[in-house]
């Protein structure tokens, strides 16, 4: 696929993304941590529809939901000098391994949404994270002793036809999880060279057929601020 330049061209409006590094939340169900974020910010920018706070090395998008509007605010924030993307949100499990409060960091996603094909043409629809962010994440993880999943993730624009035999179709393409932003973030974080890779605690399961909805559950709020936390607030991260 030949690298064109769009017609339509997006504005970056704000200071430079410190350290380059941007944390992109689509979801966030637990105000407490959002509330969190918002005491540590040093500047708040509206996004349009999303919310950027400014830390002291990094910076967070809080929002929005979808691969692509999330990716129309990638696009205009991209240009404030964005070099590294940390993907952390929620999945819902399509294999009986992963379980309520788990965690996946996928190292490579499944296109099901209609965004990622007009950055990268792929025939088998998989774009990969980046090794080395992978790693660091990993390395994160197990020194702190934060046990967790490697794997692959799907990503769709319609998580309410999520069927029997959908289910069925992504198993088999060896997907053990489905959001609905991941493979857009990758592609469109590889078109533009952007390092990008993710982090997902699972808040339901479909793998038994039957939807188990955990985001009232104890052990997705405390994976929450377990695994999301420190990555966020922590100033070494």
């Amino acid at each position: 696929m030949k690298k064109e330049e769009s017609i339509v061209k997006p504005e970056g409006r704000g200071p430079r993304i410190p350290g380059g590094h941007l944390i992109f939340m689509p979801f966030l169900p637990f105000p407490a941590l959002i509330s969190e974020i918002k005491k540590s910010a040093k500047r708040t920018i509206n996004a349009k529809p999303g919310i950027l706070f400014y830390l002291e090395n990094k910076a967070v998008l809080y929002g929005p939901i979808g691969a692509a509007v999330s990716i129309c605010t990638l696009e205009n924030i991209r240009l404030l000098d964005v070099k590294q993307i940390t993907l952390l949100s929620y999945c819902g499990s399509l294999t009986k391994n992963l379980r309520l409060g788990m965690v996946l960091v996928p190292e490579s996603a499944l296109s099901e949404e209609g965004t990622s094909r007009h950055y990268i043409r792929r025939k088998n629809h998989l774009f990969y994270a980046d090794i080395k962010s992978v790693l660091k994440i990993k390395s994160y993880l197990e020194k702190n002793n934060l046990p967790f999943f490697t794997g692959s993730i799907v990503s769709t624009d319609a998580p309410y036809r999520e069927t029997l035999s959908w289910m069925k179709k992504m198993q088999k393409k060896g997907a053990q999880a489905v959001d609905m932003e991941a493979s857009a973030v990758l592609a469109f974080s590889e078109f533009y060279g952007i390092k990008a890779a993710g982090l997902f605690i699972v808040s339901d399961e479909l793998s038994s057929g039957r939807w188990i909805d955990g985001l009232r559950q104890g052990s997705v709020a405390a994976a929450t601020w377990k695994y999301f936390s420190p990555l966020i607030l922590d100033d070494a991260n």
